[in-house]
């Protein structure tokens, strides 16, 4: 089966920046990021109502994406913790590109590594190897292995690529362009 477009157009986005598992991650920060307001616009653009909430999910949780309903809230107090902030829309920036992989009108995601897979241009090796590189490289290994054991495979297979790639703010918001077009359905 062929890689379906959206996929399509991620993966050779991570090859225009010479992203792979072969190389290091800093080698995508080939663009300047927006940030903050300006990530926010895209977001609109491309079909997905953001809300600054006092507080989003359960107890503790500082943003949640809801791929059913397009919906990202943010809490207010990351306002006052800019570092944090983008941090954490970054990762919640990737649950978009994946969910944009399958069609932000479908109630289904995909994964970035399932885009990899589907492509047959890398092992479940190098694909492995491409999120741990970034994971290491933040430091946050042990705190993602952590959080994420207990969860299903698909569901932790996308927290795992949310946190690796939480990091990089040029690569997100490469995806998120690419795999998110304005007015796609």
């Amino acid at each position: 089966m062929g890689l379906p477009a959206p996929a399509r157009a991620w993966l050779l986005a991570l090859v225009a920046l010479g992203v792979g598992p072969w190389m290091q991650p800093a080698a995508a920060q080939a663009a300047a990021p927006r940030q903050g307001a300006g990530l926010l616009e895209l977001l609109r653009q491309v079909g997905v109502t953001v809300e600054l909430m006092p507080s989003c999910g359960g107890p503790g949780q500082l943003a949640t994406y809801n791929m059913g309903a397009n919906r990202l809230c943010l809490s207010q107090g990351l306002q006052a913790r800019p570092a944090e902030r983008d941090r954490v829309m970054l990762h919640e920036l990737v649950h978009v590109v994946q969910d944009c992989l399958d069609g932000l009108a479908t109630p289904t995601s995909s994964t970035l590594a399932e885009g990899f897979r589907r492509s047959g241009s890398l092992s479940d090796e190098q694909i492995n190897r491409f999120f741990l590189s970034y994971l290491r490289q933040q430091g946050n290994l042990r705190h993602v292995v952590a959080t994420t054991a207990l969860l299903p495979l698909d569901s932790r297979q996308r927290e795992i690529e949310a946190y690796a790639l939480q990091g990089d703010p040029a690569l997100v918001e490469h995806l998120l362009r690419t795999s998110c077009r304005a007015g796609r359905p």
